[in-house]
Formats: structure tokens, sequence, C-alpha cells
């Protein structure tokens, strides 16, 4: 992994810092940028000498009309050759740089993807969807541009000027010294342009990702936005940040079109006209030769090729070097990488949970659990309910280690939660959400999750257990079958037994249930319940649960209202106390009357 580099307090230091760390990562591709920089200096060294020798030929062959036609051949020859060799190792050299930019690109996002991969849970609460996938696919696209043109135009141009000051000198020194003169006049430009369109590309590459954030947004919130009749309200939205995006490229557009080729033209145009006044005024003393006229304009014309090509890939340095910015920013950011180093631990009875005087808050100020303890036993079901708000889910996140309680502990089979390694929870802990993720790929893909090749007789095994079967074996393809964008092809329930599937198919020691028959018929309900049924076989069952008629078989009851643990016991205990799951349970009893009768009052009318 290359190495990570301190950035310090200066702003130069730090561009520095950036653009140095960015090229550690073309070290291990060193070879290839060593062969593209070979290729790259015999192209210049090609190009520069097509002008002596045009230069000889009018000198020596045309003016004089001396016609030596095998001198005369043998010169435009080496010109045709001279320009060929610059124009295949022109190609190649191009080709190796991209190359081995998409080689640099592919390590970096391997790098950054693997590090979003270990993110916290809470880190996603504060990083828009739409800005990550911005770090990871545009940032390291503009830091591909600094290899493939930004630092190949660098060297190329260096190369240029060297070669160029040489051949100058080799004419006439004096003319060497005007155009050393020159120079700090072009880095005067390129130092205006530079200060002048930074500002506004870091506000284009801004823009672009906050259009990213909130094209994300509205697309997975479109069902709402139609079903409120609000197109013409985000509309509105998008355009006046996409009039934001327009007004910075427009900036970006009118500085370029003045400082970068007319200014820079204007700068040649004057010394090209300098130096034909030079060679009139040297004619009246002495003989001017056309070939070295015209080798020096030629030279001169592309001596400002690469600080026009600079000034041009400044913007891009510049915009590479935000980019290189966020994505080291990313990856300097807190991950937990190290948690796939840990030795697994002995655990006294893997089954057991137990929560000790647990405080908890996602925002370190309201508390969203308060002094909550209870065990559960390993090979019993144990039910969370409440109303909305009252920590259920919290619970789950807890355990599941995506969060860290501000005190209390926090017992897996008589260890610390936080002493277990990732990968031994993870084998140990199988998860069903509310609102189940399909994965592009196949059913047979998302089942088996946990395995990186996916073995049909596991996942058709779990999808049994879960009587999700039954439908996939319907389905074209049956296991093979890929379900689309989010599992489109499937209805909620059909998801909710893929899921409760996938999280039987590692065979884990406790299932978390968060609110897993929420969102679901009541024929999926039974399966579900029937499915719990079977995972308490030897297996420590937790689920939070809104429908109580999901958790009457409970071993027990936990009744959650504002981060703590009101009541417990068994169904029939609770039923008889007053309190909350009095009221709960009889105000479902109350609704689920009301739709039975409703029910058969429609199939009663009906019939009438």
């Amino acid at each position: 992994m290359p190495r990570k580099v301190r950035i310090s307090s200066s702003e130069t230091e730090k561009k520095r810092s950036l653009i140095s760390r960015l090229f550690t990562y073309s070290l291990p591709h060193k070879s290839c940028f060593v062969s593209a920089f070979f290729m790259l200096f015999v192209a210049v060294v090609s190009e520069m000498a097509i002008p002596w020798l045009a230069k000889v030929i009018l000198d020596e062959v045309i003016v004089p009309q001396k016609f030596d036609w095998a001198q005369l051949l043998g010169l435009i020859g080496a010109i045709f050759a001279f320009y060929c060799i610059a124009s295949c190792f022109s190609y190649w050299q191009a080709v190796t740089f991209r190359h081995s930019a998409l080689l640099v690109v592919n390590d970096i996002r391997k790098e950054l993807f693997s590090h979003v991969l270990n993110f916290p849970i809470k880190t996603f609460d504060r990083q828009p969807a739409g800005k990550l996938v911005s770090n990871i696919t545009n940032d390291t696209e503009s830091m591909r541009d600094m290899f493939v043109s930004t630092f190949p135009a660098m060297v190329q141009g260096s190369l240029r000027i060297i070669a160029i000051f040489i051949a100058i000198a080799l004419l006439d020194w004096r003319l060497m010294l005007l155009s050393l003169a020159l120079i700090p006049l072009l880095l005067i430009i390129m130092h205006l342009y530079r200060r002048i369109s930074m500002p506004i590309f870091d506000g284009v590459r801004v823009q672009v990702s906050r259009i990213n954030s909130q094209l994300n947004e509205y697309l997975q919130g479109m069902d709402l936005i139609q079903a409120f009749r609000r197109e013409a309200s985000f509309q509105e939205r998008f355009e006046k940040e996409n009039r934001r995006w327009l007004k910075f490229r427009s900036k970006a557009i009118s500085i370029d079109s003045l400082m970068l080729i007319p200014l820079t033209r204007l700068v040649a145009t004057f010394t090209a006209a300098v130096i034909v006044a030079w060679f009139a005024v040297e004619s009246f003393h002495s003989v001017i030769e056309v070939g070295t006229l015209f080798a020096f304009l030629s030279y001169i014309e592309r001596f400002f090729d690469p600080f026009r090509q600079l000034s041009m890939e400044l913007r891009k340095l510049q915009v590479a070097t935000v980019g290189s910015k966020r994505v080291f920013e990313l990856l300097d950011s807190e991950s937990d990488h190290e948690k796939h180093l840990q030795l697994p631990v002995e655990l006294e009875n893997s089954r057991n949970i137990e929560f000790r005087n647990i405080y908890f808050s996602y925002d370190e100020g309201t508390p969203v659990l308060k002094n909550v303890n209870f065990v559960a036993k390993g090979g019993e079901f144990t039910a969370i309910v409440g109303p909305s708000g009252s920590g259920k889910s919290s619970l789950v996140n807890l355990l599941m280690r995506f969060y860290e309680p501000q005190s209390g502990e926090i017992l897996i089979g008589g260890q610390s939660l936080y002493s277990i390694p990732d990968i031994q929870l993870r084998e140990l802990v199988g998860l069903v959400s509310q609102d189940p993720i399909i994965f592009s790929g196949s059913i047979l893909e998302n089942i088996d999750l946990s395995n990186h090749v996916s073995d049909l007789k596991t996942a058709s095994y779990a999808a049994q257990q879960v009587q999700a079967n039954q439908f996939i074996e319907k389905l074209k393809g049956g296991y093979n079958h890929t379900p689309g964008h989010s599992g489109t092809s499937l209805s909620i329930g059909e998801k909710q037994l893929v899921a409760l599937a996938r999280a039987l198919s590692h065979d884990p020691d406790i299932f978390l249930l968060d609110e897993a028959t929420a969102n679901i018929d009541s024929e999926t309900e039974e399966s579900v319940k029937r499915a719990i049924e079977k995972f308490k076989d030897g297996r420590t069952v937790v689920c939070v649960a809104h429908r109580l008629s999901t958790i009457r078989n409970a071993d027990q009851i936990l009744v959650m209202n504002k981060g703590q643990i009101v009541q417990r016991g068994t169904h029939d205990e609770l039923v008889t106390q007053m309190g909350n799951y009095r009221d709960l349970y009889l105000a479902q009893k109350e609704q689920e009357e009301n739709v039975l009768l409703d029910s058969s009052f429609g199939l009663s009318t009906s019939t009438v």
C-alpha cells in the first residue's frame, strides 16, 4: 500500500504533498512510465531535428541552387524518417501513458472502495451517497487525467524548451538570450491564469458533486415525488443547482478563451515580428541565410506550444489536485481495516447475549437508549416491541456493532462484543432488516451472499427452510433468475423471504430480525413465523417486531419506551398487566377486528 504523506499547514506544501502522494501510486508501474518517457524523449528529439534539416536544405541546396540530388533526396528522406519516428513514438508513448494511468486509477479505486467497505456505519449517516460516488468515479478520473496528459505534457514541454534553446543557441546565441527574456512573461501569464481559474474550477467540481448528490436523492425518492405531484418543485430545485454549474462553466470558458490562446498568440506574434526586424537590421551588415530565418521562426512557433499546453494542463492539474485531496481525505478517514486482522476469541456460549447498563446516542446529544439491561439466553426467542422512536432498532445496530454505546457493555458468550473479531461476529450473527436489499445478480448470489462462490445446495436449503423456494422455482431460470435493479421483479414479501434465506445460508448462532414483518402481507408473515420457529432450533432469535402476532410465542418480550425497557415477560404475562404492551396489544386487536369487519361488510353488501 502506498505510504501516507503527512500534509503540512502551508497550502503550497499541501499541494506538493498531495502530488507526491499521488505519484507513489505510480511506483508499482514504474517500468511502464520509464518506457513511456523514453519514447517521449525520442519523439521530441525527432520533432526538433526537422526544422534544422529544413534549414540545411534551404541554405545549402535551394538558395545557392546547388542541386546535389543525392544530398537533397537524403535530406528529404531524413525529414520524412524523423516525421515517422516522431509520429510513431508519440503514438506509442501516448498509449503507454494511458495504459499506465489506467493501472494507477485501478489501484486507487480498489483501495478506495475497499476503504469505503470498511467504514463504520455512522460514516454513511454523514456522507451523502452521491458524494461518495463522485469521489470514487469523478475524482479518480481527474487523477487519471493527470497521469495521461498533465504529467507527460510537463515533461514533453520541458524537453521541447530545452531542445529549442539548444538549437537557437547553435544558430545565434543573441537570439537565444532574447528568447530567455520571454520566459518570465509567459510564466506570469501562466500564474495569472492559474490564480484566476483555480477558484472557478473548484466551484465546478463542488457543483458537480452537489448535483450528483441531489440526483441520487431524487431518483431514490421518485415514487414520492410523483405521488405528491412535486415534479415541478423538484425540477426547479434541480435547475437552480444546474444554473450555478452553468455560471461556473461559463466563467471557465471565458477565461480559457482569453488567456490560453489569444494572449500567448499575441506574445508569439510580437516575438516573431521582433525576430524578423532583427534579421532585417542584420541584413544591412551581413548576408542573412533564409534557412536560418525559417528555422528561427519554426523554433519560436514551437517554443510557445509548451506554454500554451501547460496553461491548459494547469486546469487539469488543479482539478486533479482537488480530486486527489478529496480521495485522500476519504482514505485517511476512520475505517476498520484492522478488524479483519484480529484472531478469533473463545466464547463460553456463542448464543448468549447480555446488555449491561447501555447508554447510547447517535449524535452525542439526545440519548436514544438509557440504562438498558437484559439477557437473551442461548436457544431462546427474545422479542423487542414498542412505539416508533423507542430505541428498538438501535439495540440491533449496537448488537451488529454498527455503532458504539457511550457507556455500558454488550457481551456475547461472556466476551465483550468489541473484543470479538469482525469476521467471527458476522459468522455468529444473521441479520434481516425491515427494508430488504436485493443486489444486482441472481437470486442464488443474493441468498448465498456470505460466500465468494455461490453454492446452489446451500442456497436452496436455506430457501426451503423459509419457504422461499415456492416462488423462486416458479421464476424464469429459478435460482439463476436476475430480479433486476433493487429486485424490481420481486414483491416486498418475496424480497423479505430472500433476505431470510440469506440470513440462514451461513448457519449463524444468532438471528436478528429488525421489523422483518412490518411491510409484508399476512401470508408472508405466516412464512416468517414458521421460519422463526425453525430458527429457534438451537439458536438465539432477537426479533424487533411491530406486529405482536409475530412474537406471541417469544420466551421473553422486552417493551421499550423512550429508550428504556419499561416491561418484560411473556405474552400471556404482559397482556394481563396494565402497561404499554397491553395498550399496544388491544390497539392492534381492535385494528384487526375493524379490518375484518370492513372486509365482511364489503362481502355482504356485494351479495345483497
